[in-house]
């Protein structure tokens, strides 16, 4: 019988995210065409594409939210927190209830422990249609991620984010791969971090 410490590692070993010769589609039309990757724990893909290149369409594609597909995909998404293009916070409710609404989606303990991280915190009481668009993506970062969730797929997740906020994020990432996480990224700006993978998708177009 392996012990609780070999079982944990096997755990780990096995988790991976990849694509195999994918090509996707918009309207009939080939957004990109035969992608191919594959990650493992301790990895991050950094996207960089142009407006319209297809980012968001090979998240979604990843998250299993887009059928118009040819190709192979291994996502585990029981193990993987997402957050797309939109921040998908309910904007009359405050940043206290979005938080703990994500939470409860996943059946985990109320934890403010990323708003504290993104300095946001004193915010719990404030109703999200008064923030800032940056203090919106750290609300949003916040419950996306405090999930516990070994896999983050993140949609431009450095937009709207100062630089204070970009960097903290950053070292997030960092620290979450550091942990044996894995992360996929887009975005059209050069990245904050030194990913350990990067793919230009305007080459698969």
């Amino acid at each position: 019988m392996a012990n609780l410490d070999e079982t944990k590692t096997s755990e780990v070993e096995l988790l991976s995210v990849g694509v195999k010769n994918l090509t996707c589609y918009r309207n009939d039309a080939t957004v990109f065409s035969n992608v191919s990757f594959q990650l493992h724990p301790g990895e991050q893909l950094f996207i960089i594409g142009s407006n319209g290149s297809g980012k968001t369409t090979l998240l979604k594609t990843l998250m299993g939210l887009s059928s118009k597909f040819e190709g192979n995909i291994l996502v585990p998404l029981h193990e993987t927190a997402y957050l797309g293009h939109l921040n998908g916070l309910k904007s009359e409710f405050t940043v206290g209830d979005n938080h703990e609404f994500w939470l409860k989606l996943e059946n985990i303990p109320v934890s403010h422990s990323l708003l504290e991280y993104f300095e946001i915190d004193d915010l719990t009481g404030t109703p999200v249609r008064l923030l800032s668009e940056g203090q919106k993506k750290k609300v949003a970062l916040a419950g996306a991620l405090e999930s516990g969730k070994r896999i983050w797929i993140l949609d431009e997740p450095f937009n709207g984010l100062d630089r204070k906020g970009q960097v903290l994020l950053a070292e997030l990432i960092q620290g979450h791969c550091e942990k044996m996480g894995i992360v996929v990224v887009t975005s059209h700006l050069e990245p904050v971090f030194r990913p350990t993978r990067s793919l230009a998708l305007d080459k698969y177009r």
